[in-house]
């Protein structure tokens, strides 16, 4: 019969990754039969070994199922009717472990000789005189229960502790061979440890003898151990979710704590979250996330829960000192001393302590030995089932990051050696940056270095020795390259000045004959002229001397003929004759006059052609100066863009600088305390807006931002805060943020550190709130409710509660103040889309549409004319916000996705951004209040669901959240243009919710891991305030060996 409790307020009936105690007895269930056989066959031989696979449950079986069965009815062959149980695990001590366990026992039952002796008394009776340990067992059975007794062969490292093995394993067998004593031995054992038995004389007889291999659990024992715990517990659990463990669990004997894990983690899930007088169903196994991520999910709660960052990385260096490079190059996990985890990881022991003991919890048990065991520097650590290292992601990434590591060293000791011995050369590039890389990441120790190879210091010395070689060969090629540089920069300088020269002296010899060949054509026409002048002169003179004699000849033959007319009369006629030969004559001179005068013209003609040739070739020797002039500004020109593409590629180079040392600075920051990252970061944003470059550069913007630590990390609520409020307006001075655990907080934003006002839901229906709103006259705040209830609290008196309605059946998505909140609407996930009018301490109801469209966020237009609602199947609805109770429009895009998650409208109203299910994020440009049939895809997209999107307040940023642990901050304006976002990714689970604070300069961020941050995002501010905090300047060796020694040095900050 059942014994069944009638409440649910009880401890949780499962054990998790931790095995059942005796005192789980009542919980053990399944294993019915294995039981009866143990105890058949320990009543048959006083050895016992119960061997199976990792996580059958074997360490369960005999503590909560043989042990209590013992107890409560005893073994027929017996001698005694009581039975005294010493249980202990070996370790790496197995026969201190055993004196102690046996000390402990029997101390808690006051016997004396335990106040006589010590541990360390009772261990060297143990190896002297074993037989004194029948006589403290007085008048009972003594059962030694040995668990997980392969210890004894994975804690085993030298001679010596081959040695006490054997001894120990000497003294159990001795001990369970008087088969006339009292005292049974009952071991477990992994069976891939079987092998190692036989390197002892007398165990493999002994275990094939009294051999137990454990066998599988069939089905109906599987049901039995996860639904009778729960009836017990006076639970019920539904046959669905059964049916589903059943399935999930399989065939696979190695996955019962993992099974056990998951359902410890259902049940306390089903306690804080649901009605508990329903039965444990589908989706809160489902809300864990099931057998296959249910690991993961506690595990990063532990994780996220740890105090700080140096916590975190103290957890790091624990599990990956917990593994090693085994046969194979496979991981291997070794136990180890919390001293030896110390001396590997270079962690302070009692920071360890800290971590180590938040993952032995009694509900986690992902490291053993349990928190009910002290811990202190000696304590022996492992991890509780190998499976973590397959089922927790982050684990698995540090498994791979220490091999991976240790497959390095034991390269570069590799090469070291060979190299120590003239074999080999020392290491270029890439390896010998590959290898320094991994030095400083990885900071090994020597103890760490042991596990491999012991000459750590060889090893760091060869990568020390090739850096300086390779750095020594790099100065020489720089120095060589400096002198050729410089030789080829004269040599352009001296041509270049002979060119200007040559330039110089072919213009003055262009114009000088230029003018040469207008002086002699401007003389040879002159020639010509005084020529034809001369030559008509000379002519004329030769007529005039002529007719002159004509004139003289014929007045002396007038005279003659005067005196002689009478004498010759009778000749008159050929007197006659002679005067008509003369006129004759005349006209003939008179036509050699016209003919000369016609000669005369020609010339003049002559030279008037010979001046229209000199006019044509001076206009042609201008158009040739002209063309001169237009090449010397050609080369003018050319000379101009040369300047100019040389300046624009110095501003890339010093925006590739500037990058380059903003990513010093940022890698820096994780190993120095000094002011050199700070100094980088101010010195790359300087370069950077010398240069030209944009002014939230990623690289820059990440470098400024860690080294001035401008992040408020605030931790007001007790669950995951889910929606964030900022007062509208530029003077709004109101934050509200809503989670959870059913509270609002409301904090003043000029001063986030001071304690903010609590707002608390009526306990009659508190629930976690999702959506929060603050009136613009931050007088009233208005919240809704993950049950679907709507509140409203006056600030004026916080501590009064608030007016409330039953408003919705699911959670409320959003809640947005319209028309300067003389309405409120409110969207439910369930496509229910209500309006109010906020009156004095209630909200009345004006429109309701319950549209049956599933919807996942909401947005207002900045018209305020439509609300925008995203949906599934590559949909979103636009309603019309004055009129609520109008049927929706359906607006699909094959662009949105399954489903859009998020969305927001520019201050512009010209774009509409979305976010998906998938991360994806798109620009659409809107016609009207509908977008285009494509979008623009953001780069940059996230990894998992975009939770928020929103732009700030002046619109020149735009901001995405999302379930990726991450936030992407774009540029507006270079939105579309492929422009990679600045990237924050120092959340601890999901970011919830986002706003900017009015004045842009801040991100305000919720998430899953409880806490509210507060963000720097304006680069000149963390520039001004980064410029306030450093002490000092760079050095000129810290700039020559970070900015180059081409780059003139400038003090960081100046005097």
């Amino acid at each position: 019969m059942i014994e069944t409790y009638h409440k649910v307020a009880f401890a949780n009936p499962f054990p998790g990754l931790r095995s059942f105690e005796p005192e789980d007895s009542r919980l053990f269930f399944g294993r019915e039969n294995q039981i009866h056989d143990l105890k058949e066959r320990l009543a048959d031989a006083h050895f016992l070994a119960i061997v199976g696979s990792s996580g059958s449950g074997k360490s369960s079986l005999v503590k909560a199922g043989l042990v209590p069965q013992l107890l409560t009815s005893n073994l027929p062959s017996a001698p005694f009717k009581t039975w005294q149980v010493v249980s202990f695990n070996p370790e790496a001590t197995p026969n201190r472990n055993f004196a102690l366990a046996l000390h402990q026992t029997f101390a808690r039952q006051n016997r004396p000789f335990a106040e006589q002796f010590s541990p360390e008394e009772v261990e060297t009776w143990l190896r002297t005189e074993p037989e004194t340990l029948l006589d403290w067992c007085e008048n009972a059975n003594l059962l030694l229960v040995i668990d997980q007794f392969e210890d004894v062969f994975r804690y085993q490292s030298t001679d010596d502790g081959h040695e006490e093995v054997a001894g120990f394993i000497n003294l159990i067998l001795a001990l369970s061979r008087r088969q006339n004593d009292s005292v049974y031995v009952v071991l477990t054992m992994r069976s891939d440890y079987l092998d190692d038995c036989t390197d002892y004389e007398g165990l493999t007889e002994a275990i094939n003898h009294g051999s137990y291999l454990l066998p599988k659990m069939n089905r109906d024992e599987i049901r039995k151990a996860i639904v009778t715990p729960i009836q017990v517990m006076g639970a019920g659990i539904s046959e669905e979710l059964t049916a589903r463990l059943l399935t999930d669990l399989g065939n696979r004997a190695d996955q019962l704590p993992i099974l056990q894990h998951a359902l410890m983690r259902t049940w306390n899930y089903w306690q804080l979250n649901r009605n508990t007088d329903n039965p444990i169903d589908l989706s809160d196994y489902e809300a864990i996330g099931t057998m296959q991520k249910a690991i993961t999910v506690h595990a990063e709660e532990v994780y996220g829960n740890l105090p700080d960052e140096k916590s975190q990385l103290a957890t790091e260096k624990l599990f990956k000192a917990l593994i090693v490079l085994g046969a194979g190059n496979t991981s291997v996990i070794r136990p180890i001393p919390v001293r030896t985890i110390s001396e590997i990881s270079g962690v302070n022991p009692y920071l360890l302590i800290d971590v180590l003991n938040r993952f032995r919890e009694r509900d986690v048990a992902f490291l053993t030995p349990s928190i009910a065991l002290h811990a202190d520097p000696d304590l022996i650590i492992d991890i509780s089932h190998e499976r973590l290292m397959i089922l927790w992601e982050r684990l698995q990434t540090w498994v791979k990051e220490e091999t991976d590591s240790a497959k390095f060293y034991k390269q570069v000791s590799q090469s070291a050696t060979l190299y120590h011995e003239g074999k080999t050369g020392l290491w270029v590039n890439p390896e010998l940056q590959i290898g320094l890389k991994w030095l400083v990441e990885n900071r090994p120790t020597p103890a760490w270095a042991n596990r491999y190879d012991p000459y750590l210091e060889r090893a760091v010395n060869f990568l020390e020795y090739s850096r300086n070689q390779y750095e020594f060969e790099i100065r020489n090629k720089e120095e060589r390259q400096k002198r050729e540089l410089k030789r080829a920069r004269f040599f352009a300088a001296f041509l270049g000045v002979g060119a200007l020269i040559s330039l110089f002296f072919l213009i003055v010899s262009a114009v000088l004959r230029t003018e040469a060949l207008q002086s002699e054509e401007t003389a040879i026409a002159e020639k010509k002229i005084a020529l034809f002048e001369r030559n008509r002169a000379e002519a004329q003179t030769r007529e005039a001397i002529t007719q002159k004699k004509i004139a003289e000849q014929q007045e002396i033959m007038a005279e003659q003929q005067k005196r002689l007319t009478e004498e010759q009369r009778v000749i008159a006629v050929r007197g006659q004759q002679t005067v008509e030969l003369k006129r004759q004559e005349a006209e003939t001179a008179r036509q050699l006059a016209v003919a000369q005068t016609q000669r005369a013209e020609e010339a003049r003609n002559d030279a008037q052609r010979q001046r229209q040739q000199a006019e044509e070739a001076r206009k042609e020797a201008e158009q040739q100066k002209s063309r001169a002039e237009g090449s010397q500004k050609e080369a003018e020109s050319q000379r101009s863009v040369a300047q100019t593409a040389q300046q624009f590629a110095e501003q890339q180079r010093g925006k590739a600088v500037a990058r380059t040392v903003a990513i010093q600075s940022y890698q820096l920051n994780e190993n120095t305390q000094d002011d050199l990252p700070a100094l980088l970061a101010l010195e790359a944003y300087r370069l950077n807006v010398k240069n030209g470059g944009l002014p939230d550069n990623p690289d820059i913007f990440n470098a400024l931002s860690k080294s001035s630590d401008a992040n408020t990390v605030l931790r007001p609520h007790a669950d995951v805060v889910r929606t964030v409020a900022m007062q509208p307006g530029t003077n709004g001075s109101l934050m509200a943020t809503g989670s959870d655990d059913g509270t609002v907080k409301l904090w003043a934003t000029g001063d986030a550190n001071r304690v903010p006002v609590s707002l608390k839901t009526p306990r009659r229906n508190a629930n976690g709130v999702r959506a929060v709103a603050v009136s613009p006259d931050g007088k009233t705040v208005f919240g809704g409710s993950e049950n679907g209830w709507l509140y409203g609290w006056n600030i004026e008196k916080p501590e009064a509660m608030p007016s409330a309605i039953k408003a919705h059946a699911v959670p409320v998505l959003a809640l947005l103040p319209a028309d300067g909140l003389s309405r409120l609407i409110s969207v439910s996930g369930d496509g229910q889309v209500r309006s109010w009018k906020p009156a004095a301490n209630r909200l009345d109801s004006l429109q309701n549409n319950r549209s049956g469209f599933a919807i996942y966020c909401a947005r207002l237009t900045r018209d305020g004319k439509r609300l925008v609602c995203g949906s599934n199947n590559g949909q979103i609805l636009s309603f019309d916000a004055a009129d609520l109770t109008k049927k929706p429009e359906v607006i699909a895009r094959r662009q949105f996705g399954n489903r859009v998650t998020a969305l927001a409208f520019s201050p512009d109203g010209t774009q509409l951004l979305t976010g998906t299910s998938t991360g994806l994020l798109y620009a659409w440009k809107l016609t009207g209040n509908a977008p285009e049939a494509v979008g623009n895809l953001l780069s940059g997209r996230h990894s998992s669901t975009v939770s928020d999107i929103v732009f700030s307040p002046n619109g020149k940023l735009v901001a995405s959240s999302s379930a990726d642990w991450s936030i992407h901050i774009w540029d507006y304006n270079n939105l579309i243009k492929q422009q990679q976002p600045i990237v924050i990714n120092d959340f601890d689970s999901w970011v919830m919710a986002i706003r900017f604070s009015n004045d842009g300069k801040r991100l305000i961020a919720c998430g899953a891991d409880r806490t509210v941050r507060i963000r720097n995002i304006d680069p000149a501010d963390l520039y001004a305030e980064l410029a306030r905090k450093v002490k000092r300047n760079l050095s000129t060796e810290e700039w020559e060996k970070y900015i180059g020694k081409d780059i003139p040095y400038e003090k960081t900050k100046p005097d």
